[in-house]
Formats: C-alpha cells, sequence, structure tokens
C-alpha cells in the first residue's frame, strides 16, 4: 500500500510541478503581451497624431488656395469680409447701448 500511496504522490507532485511551470510560462507570455499592447497604443496614438496634422495642413492648403485664387475672387472674399466686419461693428454698437 506504501508504494502505491508514494506513486500517486508523485503523480501528483509531477502534475503540480506541471502546472506551475505551465503557469509560469502562462504569466511570461502575459508580460508580452502587455509589452506589445503598449507599443501598439503608442503608434495608434502617433497615427492619430498624424492624422490631426495632416488634415489641418489640408485646412490650410484649401485655405490658402481659395485665398490665392484670382483678382476677381480676392475682391468678393473682401467684400464680403468687409460686410462681416460692418455687421460685427453694428452688433458691437447695439450691445453698447
Amino acid at each position: 500500500m506504501k508504494t502505491s500511496t508514494k506513486l500517486i504522490f508523485q503523480a501528483i507532485e509531477l502534475k503540480v510541478n506541471k502546472l506551475l511551470a505551465e503557469n509560469k510560462q502562462l504569466l511570461h507570455e502575459l508580460e508580452e503581451l502587455k509589452k506589445s499592447e503598449s507599443i501598439l497604443k503608442s503608434e495608434i496614438q502617433q497615427q492619430k497624431n498624424t492624422i490631426e496634422t495632416l488634415q489641418t495642413q489640408n485646412k490650410i492648403s484649401k485655405l490658402a488656395e481659395m485665398l490665392s485664387s484670382t483678382k476677381e475672387d480676392k475682391k468678393v472674399l473682401k467684400q464680403k469680409l468687409n460686410t462681416y466686419v460692418k455687421q460685427i461693428d453694428e452688433c458691437i454698437r447695439l450691445l453698447s447701448e
């Protein structure tokens, strides 16, 4: 009976050691995955920043393109701006009363 118990104990001990080794390996894999996740999140943030910068540059380019149009377009734009300035001045005057 003692030999049988000893064999069972050894089998259990082997299984426990195997589970401990597997646990250690899984913890290592988890750490590696966390590092990868962190790197990917950083890359995503950099790409978002790049997208924002490019969108801003695109808006500026479109505005510059619009402003550097023909003389006639510039004249119309200037008239619109003058009209807006007059309207704003009138609003300020009315608010001041």
